[in-house]
This record gives C-alpha cells, structure tokens and sequence, in this order.
C-alpha cells in the first residue's frame, strides 16, 4: 500500500467520524422521542419478579422502584398482610392510601397504564406494626 493509499484512508476516516459527529445530533433534534415511543417503552414488559417484605410502622415509609433497585417500575403487584395488624398501603401518592387489614391481600395491575407502579407507599396505626410480602413482576 502506498503513502496516499494510506493518508486518503486517514482522511476519509476522520472525515466520517466528524460526519457522524455532526449528524447524530441533528438527527435527534430533526426526531425527538415521541409520547407514543415514551409509551411504548413504559410498556415494555421484562419478565423479572421481585420479592419484597415490607416491615410497616406507623412513620409512612415507601419504595422508590426507579431510583432504587430494581430501576424499573412494576407493572403489576400482589401485596399480601401477614399482620399483626391492619397496613396502608398507597401506589405512586401518598395521599391514597388504602387499608389492607391482616391476612388480607390485594393485587394491582397497571398494565396499559400511562404510569406504572414508581412507588409504594405504606405504614400503620400508631403503635401498630405488619409485615406484607410484596411480589412484583416487570
């Protein structure tokens, strides 16, 4: 190979990845990320369960799924009381609450919806204390 084979080689390559440089971005502002594709993709369904128990006090406590393991929302949750007492138990707003009284359980299911489980709220009476078992699949 000759020294201008080689150089032209050089060059081409720089200018392709000064292109692509140049390109990517102006293709992202030319095609933004869509509602629909943000959708899309908060409907994406991994397959993987996650375990949780839940030790319930009276100071309202609640996971974070999105910015704490598993980093990634639920789609669907079992919530099972093993008591000894009644727990609240709230899904992405604490103002929500609902009782789940012991050896009660509740399943939610988020699928289709625009916002899936982020967040799960719960606590109990004061001076209470429940355990609940938590099964999420996303």
């Amino acid at each position: 190979m000759s020294d201008d084979s080689f150089l032209n080689i050089m060059i081409g390559s720089i200018i392709a990845v000064a292109g692509v440089m140049v390109l990517v971005p102006t293709f992202q502002r030319m095609f933004p990320v869509t509602q629909l594709a943000q959708y899309l993709e908060a409907q994406a369904y991994v397959g993987l369960t996650d375990d949780r128990v839940l030790n319930a006090t009276p100071t309202i406590q609640w996971l974070n799924l999105i910015n704490d393991p598993p980093y990634h929302p639920w789609i669907t949750a079992y919530f099972f009381n093993d008591g000894p007492h009644s727990v609240f138990i709230a899904i992405n707003n604490p103002n929500e609450l609902t009782q789940l009284a012991n050896g009660e359980d509740k399943t939610v299911d988020m699928t289709g919806a625009t916002r899936r489980i982020e967040l799960i709220f719960f606590k109990t009476n004061r001076g209470e204390r429940a355990s609940v078992r938590a099964i999420g699949k996303y």
